[in-house]
C-alpha cells in the first residue's frame, strides 16, 4: 500500500504566522475540560473513566501529533464510558453528541468561552479551583481564552461557522483540510491603511484604517477606550489637508471623549491642536492662545507657539519667541527662521546646516524639507533661480513625500517661478517642467521673457497650488493686504513714492520703523531706514540722510541681501552726488562704485 500523500505546503511565511490560532478542536477540548472534569470533591464519574479522560486530554493538549477529529474523540469517550454502570459518563457522551444544538449562534460560543475563565482563574479556596494557572490544563484553557478575546466580531462568527462544519466533517484529514484549519496569515496591528490614505489624500481609506486600528476587540466592553486616539489622528489628517472645519469638529469630539476616558495626555494634545486652528469670525481681534508648559506637551507644540509670537500683528518682540524655542529644547529649524527675522542670515544658514547634517532624507519628519524650501527661496531672492529650482528637483528632496508635503514642495516651486516672472532679470529665458498636485495643470516647457507680467497673470496665477499667496509680495497691489503692520505700510509708502507723493505717508513709515525696531525685525528695519533716507532726499535733508545710511550700511553690507543692498547703495550714491562734500575726482569714484553695484543687483519690477 503506497504511503499517504504529503500534506499541502504552507504558503504563509513563518514571519507572518500567528503565534496561536484558535481551532475548532480547541473549543471541544475546553468543553470537555469544563464538563467532563469537575472539582475533585464533586467528581461523579468513576475513577476508571476519569483516568481515561485525563489520558485523552493530555494527548490532545500536548499537541505532539495532528489533532483528531470530533468523531474520533467521541468514539474514544464512548468506549471509556461503556464500563460506567451509574450512567453519569453516558450522560456526558449524550451531551457531547448535542453540541451543534448547544452552539447555535456565535453568542452561544462567546458565552461559553467567557465561562471557561473559571478553569484557570485564581480562587481563594484552592479546593474550589479546578486547575492551577501554571498547570498544563490551566495554561491551555488560559491561552484559548486570551486568543478568543482578541478576535473581532467577524472572526468570532467565522470561528463559530467553522466549528459547526468541523463537527459534521467526516472526510480523511490527510487528503482534505478540515473546516477551520486553513493556513492563517497574521493580521499585523498597524496603522498602514491610515498612512496610505493620508499620503494619497483618500479620507475614506484613512477613516476606515483608523477605525480598524483603534476599535479592535481586546476587551469585553462596548468601547475599546481608545476612541480619543482615533479622533486625534483623524483631526491631524484634516489639519494637514487644511480642512479646518472638519478638524475643529473632530477635535471637539476628541476632547469630550478624552475627558470621559480620563486620558489627560490625549486631552493635552487635542487642546494644543485646537489652539493651532485659525480664529473663528466671531473671535477676530482676539490674541492667540499660548500653551502653558505641561508634562505631556510635545516640544513641537511649543515651537508652534513660537510661530504665533513671530507674527507681526501680535506685536511681540522676537525675544519672546526665543524663550519658547529654548523651552522646546532649541529646535534648529525654528531658530533659523527667527535668525532670518532678526536679520542675521549667516546664523540662520548655520542652523540650517545643523538640520541638514542630523536628519535623513525621506523620513516622516518634514523638518529637512522645510529647511530645503527656505534655502531655495533665499537663493531665488538673490537672483539664483536656476540653482534654487535645481535644488528642489533633486530626487532626494521630493522622493516619498506625502500629499501635504508635496503641496509645500510644489508651492515653493510655484513661488520661485512667480518671483522670477515678476522681476527684471538678467536671464532671458527660464524653462522647466514641474508636475503639480492633482487638480492642477503641469507647468511644461515654460519660457518667461524678462519681467513679463502677462506670464504671471495669465499662466502662473491660474495654476497656483494650494499655498499661501499675497499679491503684494510680487507686484504693486492696493487691495490685497499681507496683514503685517510693518510690510503693509512700507508697501504703501513705495506705491506713493512711485506716484511722487511719498511725503504723505511719512507717519506710516515712522510707525513701521518703530514696530520693526521694537520687535527686533532688523531686516525690515534696514529697509525702512533706506526708504526713510530716500524720502528725506525729497525734503533736502541730504546730510541727515547720509548719516543714517552710514549707520545702517555696515549691517546691509554684512548681510549681503542683494535686493536690499542694491536699493541701499543706490540711495547712498544719490546722497553722495547731492552732498558733494569731497573732491571732484573722489566723488566720481565713489559715485561710480555705488552706482555700478546698484545696477548689478537684481531688482523687483515696479
Amino acid at each position: 500500500m503506497p504511503p499517504p500523500p504529503a500534506p499541502p505546503p504552507d504558503t504563509v511565511p513563518s514571519s507572518s504566522r500567528a503565534s496561536h490560532v484558535l481551532r475548532p478542536h480547541h473549543i471541544l477540548l475546553c468543553w470537555i475540560l469544563f464538563a467532563g472534569i469537575p472539582i475533585i470533591e464533586e467528581n461523579v464519574f468513576p475513577q476508571k473513566f476519569t483516568l481515561a479522560l485525563h489520558r485523552l486530554l493530555l494527548d490532545e493538549v500536548a499537541e505532539v501529533k495532528p489533532p483528531r477529529s470530533y468523531w474520533d474523540l467521541l468514539a474514544d469517550i464512548k468506549k471509556a464510558a461503556a464500563s460506567d454502570h451509574t450512567g453519569n459518563a453516558k450522560e456526558l457522551v449524550q451531551a457531547m453528541t448535542k453540541l451543534p444544538q448547544a452552539f447555535r449562534t456565535p453568542d452561544d460560543l462567546a458565552n461559553f468561552m467567557k465561562s471557561t475563565e473559571d478553569l484557570f482563574r485564581d480562587i481563594e479556596d484552592e479546593d474550589e479551583a479546578r486547575y492551577s494557572r501554571r498547570s498544563l490544563f490551566g495554561y491551555f484553557a488560559h491561552r484559548c481564552y486570551v486568543s478568543f478575546a482578541k478576535l473581532s466580531v467577524a472572526a468570532v462568527a467565522r470561528l463559530h461557522r467553522d466549528f459547526l462544519d468541523w463537527l459534521k466533517f467526516k472526510a480523511d484529514a490527510r487528503f482534505v483540510s478540515p473546516p477551520g484549519y486553513a493556513p492563517i496569515r497574521k493580521d499585523l496591528i498597524t496603522n498602514g491603511n491610515f498612512m496610505k490614505g493620508l499620503i494619497t489624500g483618500d479620507s475614506n481609506v484613512a477613516n476606515e484604517g483608523l477605525r480598524r486600528f483603534f476599535e479592535q476587540r481586546f476587551h469585553e466592553g462596548s468601547d475599546s477606550g481608545l476612541r480619543q486616539h482615533a479622533m486625534l489622528n483623524l483631526a491631524r489628517m484634516y489639519y494637514l489637508r487644511r480642512e479646518m472645519v472638519a478638524c475643529r469638529k473632530t477635535l471637539e469630539e476628541a476632547i469630550t471623549t478624552a475627558r470621559t476616558a480620563g486620558d489627560n495626555a490625549t486631552l493635552q494634545h487635542c487642546t494644543s491642536l485646537l489652539h493651532r486652528l485659525p480664529l473663528l469670525p466671531t473671535e477676530r481681534g482676539k490674541k492667540p492662545i499660548i500653551n502653558e508648559i505641561q508634562p505631556q506637551m510635545h516640544p513641537l507644540e511649543i515651537l508652534y507657539d513660537a510661530k504665533k509670537l513671530l507674527r507681526v500683528e501680535h506685536q511681540q518682540p522676537l525675544t519672546a519667541a526665543y524663550e519658547k524655542v529654548m523651552q522646546a529644547y532649541a529646535q534648529h529649524a525654528v531658530q533659523s527662521i527667527i535668525w532670518n527675522f532678526f536679520g542675521c542670515s549667516e546664523l540662520a544658514r548655520i542652523e540650517e546646516d545643523i538640520v541638514s547634517s542630523f536628519t535623513e532624507y525621506g523620513s516622516d519628519d518634514n523638518t529637512r524639507l522645510t529647511v530645503t524650501l527656505n534655502r531655495a527661496y533665499y537663493k531665488a531672492r538673490q537672483g539664483k533661480y536656476t540653482a534654487s529650482i535645481a535644488t528642489l528637483l533633486e530626487p532626494d528632496v521630493w522622493r516619498g513625500l506625502s500629499l501635504a508635503d508635496y503641496n509645500l514642495w510644489a508651492g515653493e516651486i510655484w513661488h520661485i517661478l512667480t518671483l522670477r516672472a515678476s522681476r527684471r532679470c538678467v536671464d532671458q529665458h527660464f524653462s522647466y517642467t514641474v508636475a503639480f498636485p492633482r487638480g492642477f495643470k503641469s507647468l511644461t516647457a515654460v519660457t518667461f521673457p524678462r519681467g513679463h507680467q502677462r506670464q504671471l497673470k495669465e499662466y502662473l496665477l491660474p495654476r497656483r497650488p494650494e499655498t499661501e499667496f499675497y499679491h503684494r509680495e510680487y507686484q504693486w497691489d492696493k487691495d490685497h493686504m499681507t496683514g503685517s503692520i510693518i510690510r503693509d505700510p512700507l508697501h504703501e509708502v513705495l506705491i506713493m513714492r512711485k506716484a511722487d507723493h511719498a511725503h504723505t505717508c511719512v507717519d506710516q513709515l515712522l510707525n513701521a520703523l518703530w514696530h520693526a525696531e521694537y520687535q527686533g525685525r532688523y531686516g525690515l528695519y534696514r529697509t525702512a531706514v533706506v526708504v526713510l533716507a530716500d524720502i528725506g532726499l525729497e525734503f533736502g535733508m541730504t546730510q541727515w540722510c547720509r548719516r543714517i545710511l552710514d549707520e545702517v550700511m555696515p549691517q546691509v553690507i554684512s548681510e549681503n541681501d542683494l535686493e536690499q543692498k542694491g536699493y541701499a547703495l543706490f540711495t547712498l550714491a544719490r546722497c553722495v552726488i547731492v552732498v558733494g562734500d569731497s573732491s571732484r575726482t573722489s566723488s566720481r569714484c565713489l559715485q561710480r562704485f555705488h552706482v555700478d553695484n546698484a545696477y548689478r543687483i537684481t531688482q523687483r519690477k515696479p
